[in-house]
Parts: structure tokens; sequence; C-alpha cells
């Protein structure tokens, strides 16, 4: 019973906090407003953070179907639960400290929030590509990855870092580029296909949001899609399957 109250409580407030910081102005801004104030090429169009809705929608099927379940193998362990009401906390501060644009302390929170979702993430066998199971944690997984890039590139873009003389383009398509190994390798190793279609998602957000303004960095995230593309189809690695 206590778990069961720790993880809804967490749930509810952690999604009434995400959809009212994209909604609702939280101290006077919205989060995509905040994110529209700085020039950043690594972003994609505001429309690509419906996400947030299959995430939250999948998270509460999830949850719900493995508390319901108490009593069978797919019960929600004392483990998962303590990670995973972690998890609805950490996204909690890390919209708080970006609504008071604290965009450091919210940099360090995503990571955080990344490293306990890895965490969670791990406690399924690969071969458990279910609803019920690692997937809603897997597409969670990948688009706090992608924030974490993007949370990197506005964090950066308003403190005026010059890039290392490189050009803004450029540095778009260096964190395309981290952003594609990253999907493909957790593709492989993880043999996962939620994740890279994930970012197959955040990248056409990124070629819309940038359109023929930066032929470049539309250009490589076309590519990098169809990268993406051939690693879901061509990656055959079969997985290890744990007891």
């Amino acid at each position: 019973m206590p778990q069961f109250i720790f993880v809804t409580i967490t749930y509810i407030v952690a999604l009434i906090l995400t959809f009212s910081s994209y909604f609702i102005k939280i101290n006077g801004q919205s989060s995509l407003e905040i994110s529209n104030r700085f020039p950043v090429m690594f972003a994609p169009l505001n429309v690509s953070y419906v996400i947030w809705i299959v995430i939250f929608i999948l998270l509460g099927y999830w949850l719900v179907m493995n508390l319901k379940n108490q009593r069978t193998q797919e019960s929600l362990s004392l483990k998962q639960g303590i990670l995973f009401g972690s998890v609805c906390i950490l996204q909690m501060l890390m919209i708080i400290f970006w609504h008071l644009e604290l965009f450091i302390a919210s940099l360090i929170v995503t990571f955080m929030l990344l490293i306990y979702l890895f965490m969670l993430y791990n406690t399924y066998p690969l071969s458990n590509n279910k609803l019920t199971g690692r997937v809603p944690l897997s597409i969670y997984f990948a688009w706090t990855t992608f924030l974490l890039l993007t949370n990197l590139s506005f964090t950066l873009t308003s403190y005026e870092w010059n890039g290392f003389g490189l050009s803004n383009p450029l540095w778009a398509v260096i964190l395309l580029t981290i952003g594609t190994a990253i999907a493909l390798h957790v593709r492989f190793h993880h043999f996962d296909i939620a994740y890279p279609i994930v970012f197959i998602w955040a990248y056409i957000g990124i070629v819309l949001h940038n359109g023929f303004d930066e032929l470049l960095v539309t250009t490589a995230a076309l590519f990098l899609c169809g990268v993406l593309l051939v690693g879901i189809l061509f990656i055959k690695k079969n997985p290890v399957y744990q007891k």
C-alpha cells in the first residue's frame, strides 16, 4: 500500500506539472516561451512536444497494469517502485528549475533523470518489449536523452557560448550525430526499436523547425533519420534473454 500511494501520487503530480508547464504560464511564462527566446537550431518544432501525451498515457497504462498484477510476475517490485517515484520527482524538479531559469540546475537534474530512467529501464530483460514492460520506459528514456542534448544547447546559448569558434549549424550537426550514435548503440546493445523511433520523431521536428533557412542542419537531420531507419530495419543482434 505505501508503494501504491507513493508511485500514484508522484505520477499524477508529474503529469499535471508537465502539461501545466506547456499550457499554463508558470512563473509568468510557459516552457515553450522560454525555449523560443533562444535561437537554437538543435530544437524541434513546438508541436513535437505532444510526445509527452504519448509518454504519460503509456506510463499510466504501465503503472496501472503493474499495480493491478501485484501477485504475478508482472508486478511492480519495490526497486522499480522507488525508481519510478524518483523519476517522477526528478521530472518535477527539471520543470521547476527550467521555469525559474536555473538552466544549469535543470540540466543537472535532467542528467540525473536520465540515469534513474536507465536504471529502471535495465530492471527488465531485453526480451520484454511489451507495453507493461520496458516499451513505455524506452520511449521516455529516449525523449529524455534528446531533451538533455536540447537543454544543453539552450543552456550554452543562454550563456552566449562561442562554440570554440565553430558555427551554430555545425554544432547542431555534431549534436545530431551524437544523438544518432546513442540511439544506434541502444538499438544494438539493448535490442530496442522504440528508442531510435523517438529520435526519428525528434529529428523530423528539427527539420520542420529549421526548414530551408538552415539547409546544413535540415539535410543532416534527414540523412540521420535515414541512418536510424536503416538501423531499425537491419540491426539484427539477438537479445540476451535474462531470467
